[in-house]
């Protein structure tokens, strides 16, 4: 048995599944495998910043309400339009939209609302000096530039920088293929009649969910109690897939096949059974290139297994430098009671109170409605007997937390 830190190293070793190429419209969300640089200037011409007229700075510099300036207008440019063919000399104006290309010769654009057409003149009543309102070539991304470094989350703002930067698409780690095996004769899909003795499939929705919020799609099945059919059954999944979660099975009572079933088909252990409560029967094992996480069948001790070991394992092969669920320090509302040789997490709501980040323990409610309830895991490490009421305690956040939490600094409880 080994503490949680220790599990989480093991986590951290795991080598990330080979990179792959892929279209932009399909990366959000996966992590950029190596340094993505530019291939053309953003903007590619110098351009306009504003609707108006491009001009000579010096034939306007002494325009204003009481001394306008009258310049023929030659030409007009949109956003898109080929600049080749149009000049400004001194002495003559061209109109010019947003975005389009700013013509040789001239040295600034002047907004519009500082001019007045007439006919094919403009009249003009403030200056624009050298470079007002123009966008140069390459002021937002030069080509060569590195857009996106390796390690990388992409998020949607990052696809818009690559597309600037003239990439269709990008080099990322791939999604893993993952299944999820929930093991018990007891067991019946979600939807499905539950008779006495019987209940429905939770642990393998709510796995099948988190890993939708990474944007896999899991397969998932259901498994009795037969060790034929368990060996059976893992040794066809883990030949397809880079990821196997399974859960129950990982004690030790005459129903409990799930290790004896992995023992059979050769599972190498990394670890087995891990200093947490709830979770502790959980198990890190590979087979081939395929990494196994056998979690515990009890709600809770599922759910605490998924969060902190099997989740981070999964993100640890897309790719995340960072793969363990966000840390950090909060004050408890009630007293917390700990073991020396044990790592505890209590279920938690956390939310901000006059900018302290505060978690109510969530003790009283039935297993169920604190997992759904919960978006913190209040650890008490080892070593730590109690935690005292309006103290300090770190907490594993999951779910969705409220903004306001990630920039909130700790104070103490009022």
């Amino acid at each position: 048995m080994i503490s949680l830190s220790q599990a989480h190293r093991h986590i951290g070793a795991l080598r990330p599944l080979q990179p792959v190429t892929v279209p932009l419209n399909e990366a959000l969300g996966m992590v950029c495998a190596e340094d993505a640089c530019a291939v053309v200037h953003c903007p590619t011409v110098d351009s306009s910043l504003k609707d108006g007229f491009a001009v000579v700075s010096t034939d306007i510099a002494a325009a204003s309400p009481a001394n306008p300036v009258t310049l023929p207008v030659t030409g007009a440019l949109a956003a898109g339009d080929d600049e080749q063919g149009f000049f400004v000399v001194a002495g003559t104006a061209v109109r010019i939209m947003t975005g389009a290309p700013l013509p040789a010769g001239a040295t600034a654009v002047l907004s519009s609302e500082f001019a007045r057409v007439d006919g094919q003149t403009v009249i003009i009543t403030a200056d624009s000096r050298v470079g007002k309102n123009v966008l140069r070539r390459g002021s937002d991304i030069r080509q060569g530039q590195v857009v996106l470094t390796r390690g990388t989350v992409i998020v949607p703002a990052h696809l818009g920088l690559l597309a600037a930067a003239g990439l269709d698409r990008v080099v990322c780690y791939p999604l893993p293929r993952v299944a999820v095996a929930a093991t018990g004769s007891e067991l019946v899909w979600p939807g499905e009649p539950v008779p006495a003795g019987k209940v429905a499939a939770s642990n393998m929705v709510i796995a099948a969910a988190e890993l939708r919020s990474l944007g896999i799609s899991a397969a998932a099945v259901i498994l009795r109690d037969s060790l034929e059919c368990l060996e059976d059954h893992f040794r066809r999944i883990v030949s397809q897939v880079d990821v196997l979660i399974t859960c129950g099975g990982v004690l030790d009572g005459d129903k409990d096949l799930t290790m004896r079933a992995m023992e059979r088909i050769g599972m190498e252990k990394i670890f087995h059974r891990v200093r947490i409560g709830p979770g502790k029967g959980a198990c890190m094992g590979r087979i081939g290139d395929t990494i196994v996480f056998n979690l515990p069948g009890g709600p809770p001790s599922n759910h605490v297994a998924l969060l902190l070991l099997a989740l981070p394992g999964v993100r640890r092969l897309m790719g995340f430098t960072d793969c363990l669920p966000e840390k950090q320090q909060i004050f408890v509302t009630e007293e917390l009671a700990g073991q020396e040789d044990w790592t505890q997490l209590v279920y938690g709501r956390a939310h901000s109170v006059d900018g302290a980040v505060v978690a109510v323990p969530l003790r009283r409610m039935g297993r169920f409605e604190a997992m759904a309830a919960a978006n913190v895991l209040i650890e008490i490490p080892e070593g730590s007997a109690v935690i005292r009421k309006d103290s300090l305690a770190a907490a594993w956040f999951f779910g969705h937390r409220h903004p306001s939490l990630a920039s909130a600094p700790p104070h103490p409880c009022r």
